[in-house]
């Protein structure tokens, strides 16, 4: 204890400086800038307040686009299960009139990356469908390539949902994604009042990439690109209802369609003493509420970049009466009082946490002393019963041959123990110090599980227990220290044996799953509670005090068994198990 004590003394003096001197010095200093301070302490807790409002309208908008996209894709899927591919492209915009309402230009493209819908024979017709040729079909066609901006949606990439045709990526693609988010980025629309003045630009975080179509869409089964031709915004919503034929379907969105979008974006209850407006990518109003407020649109009290979806649009705040923020300044002596008073609660803290870890120490130094008790029993006790069988048998005072056997069982199995905890004790000690002992190597797990097995399952069946091997077929390939797993295992099966009630039994399943080896030890005993599942496995750490329960153990098996799994890039968990009892699961990586 002495040599704790010293130990504790500079760290409380260090928690002292960090939680109390230092914070103190910090508050004082921030005090007394603040009555300098007054009026951009106020703008900066009014613009919290304010941003808050943009972001959570720019999501908002954001969560409007992914469910239009989705409702758009759903709309695919049911006429591609209703009509095919083919016989949907002659005249997808017929169909999809039919239960698409938001309007826009439809498309779908073949196989092949050509063009199938609308047919060139519309061009002459509609006017519409003319400036969609003169301005889309090339990029649609994988003819050109363009700067694109990709939704995070569409990003995402599921394996299970990569298209056989899309698995190799071109060399373009490639290069493409090596330059997503690395272009130029451009300045913003708008120039937030709170945020800079008036002659420092500010930067948009979304930037675009040069893709052709078929690389800008082949990560996904569905998404959202957004682009500009001739400085206007366009978007497309796009999906792939048919993995298997490859036909891919959109519909491209002009900023009318867009608005009428976004009409239902601003909540019922308007901002208090603030309006709001979505704007464009030239700083102009699409939406704004009230319908009819002014204001001068590029200089908004803050403002929230809506995303790739829409990039470049922004939704902006502005306040209805600017001045009260300066006649708020005065406020500032109540600011004062709520410093003093974050001082005082610091101290208490700081002093809060030197008596918890006091606390800490206290407790971690009783477990020591426990862990000593708990050694010091768990040596005599098979020290006791080595010796009492071999001086019966060295005397001979027992002539039955079965008896003979029987004892030198008990010795071997005595001496298991006795090897098992001392084994724990050094590894405990070498990983205290970060001196790893396993030596790995690529081996079949299978056939030290099974020598083990032969032999714990033989001994535990001698002592009642019933056991049952469940185990999937195949090798059973990792790379690890033999004597590692098998020490894991046998920690594990010694848990399982020293907690087991009736009835007694105890199951070990093996497993490949997900290209690990997920290695299981069930028991049907008392069981962990739910509060206790990962304090098990602290050092020293008992559920129960053993030399009063009567169950063997120091308080390490399980924390070396965890260690060991980790150090090995697996890992070990503990659950209830069903009907009663704990289940412990080690997985470890294939190789």
């Amino acid at each position: 204890m002495p040599m704790l004590h010293s130990l504790n003394v500079p760290r409380s003096a260090l928690i002292f400086l960090v939680a109390i001197f230092l914070p103190s010095l910090v508050l004082g200093w921030l005090a007394l800038r603040t009555a300098g301070e007054q009026r951009i302490l106020i703008e900066r807790q009014e613009a919290d307040l304010r941003q808050a409002e943009t972001d959570t309208l720019a999501a908002h908008i954001r969560e409007i686009m992914e469910q239009k996209q989705a409702a758009f894709s759903e709309i695919v899927r049911g006429l591609i299960r209703q009509k095919g591919a083919g016989e949907l492209a002659e005249k997808y915009d017929l169909y999809l009139t039919e239960t698409w309402t938001e309007g826009g230009i439809p498309f779908a493209v073949a196989p092949d990356g050509a063009l199938a819908f609308p047919p060139l024979s519309r061009a002459r017709t509609n006017e519409a469908y003319a400036q969609f040729f003169a301005n889309s079909s090339a990029f649609l066609s994988n003819r050109i390539t363009q700067e694109v901006f990709q939704s995070q949606q569409a990003l995402v990439v599921a394996q299970a949902q990569t298209l056989p045709q899309q698995k190799t990526r071109s060399k373009d693609a490639a290069t493409a994604d090596s330059k997503l988010g690395s272009s130029s980025y451009a300045p913003r629309n708008v120039l937030p009042q709170i945020n800079a003045t008036a002659n420092e630009a500010q930067l948009s975080k979304v930037a675009p990439a040069l893709f052709n179509f078929q690389d800008a869409t082949e990560n996904a089964a569905q998404g959202t690109l957004a682009r500009f031709v001739q400085n206007e915004l366009e978007v497309i919503f796009w999906t792939r209802p048919d993995p298997g034929s490859n036909w891919l379907f959109g519909v491209m969105l002009a900023p009318p369609q867009i608005q009428a979008m976004l009409e239902s974006a601003f909540p019922d209850q308007r901002p208090r003493d603030a309006q709001l407006a979505i704007l464009n990518e030239r700083g102009r109003p699409v939406v704004r509420q009230p319908q009819d407020f002014t204001a001068e649109w590029k200089r908004p009290f803050v403002a929230t970049e809506i995303g790739e979806a829409l990039p470049q649009w922004e939704v902006a705040l502005y306040l209805t009466e600017p001045g009260k923020l300066t006649d708020s300044a005065r406020l500032i002596t109540l600011t004062l009082i709520l410093l003093i008073a974050v001082a005082l609660a610091a101290i208490v803290a700081g002093g809060f946490f030197i008596a918890r870890d006091a606390n800490r120490q206290l407790a971690l130094a009783q477990k020591k002393t426990d862990f000593v008790a708990n050694v010091s029993h768990e040596l005599k006790t098979p020290l006791t019963s080595i010796r009492l069988f071999a001086e019966m048998l060295a005397d001979g005072r027992v002539t039955d041959l079965k008896k003979q056997h029987r004892y030198l069982r008990i010795i071997r199995s005595e001496s298991e123990r006795l090897t098992r905890l001392v084994n724990n004790v050094l590894d405990f000690s070498r990983t205290e110090k970060n001196r790893p002992s396993q030596t790995r190597k690529t081996f079949d797990a299978r056939e030290p599980i099974t020598h083990l097995w032969e032999n714990e399952s033989e001994r535990l069946n001698e002592r009642g227990f019933t056991t049952h091997w469940q185990a999937d077929p195949g090798l059973y390939s990792v790379n690890a220290d033999p004597d590692a797993l098998s020490q894991i295992l046998v920690n594990l099966l010694a848990n399982a044996e020293k907690y087991s009630t009736e009835p007694r039994e105890i199951e070990l399943q093996t497993y490949l799953r997900n290209g690990q080896l997920e290695i299981r030890v069930a028991d049907r005993g008392r069981g962990i509670p739910s509060a206790l599942i990962e304090k098990i496995f602290e050092p020293f750490f008992r559920a129960d005090d053993s030399l009063a329960s009567g169950v063997q153990g120091t308080g390490l098996g399980l924390t070396l068994a965890r260690r060991m799994a980790r150090e090995h890039g697996g890992d070990l968990i503990a659950r209830a198990r069903e009907g009663g009892g704990s289940e412990f699961i080690l997985t470890l990586p294939l190789t």
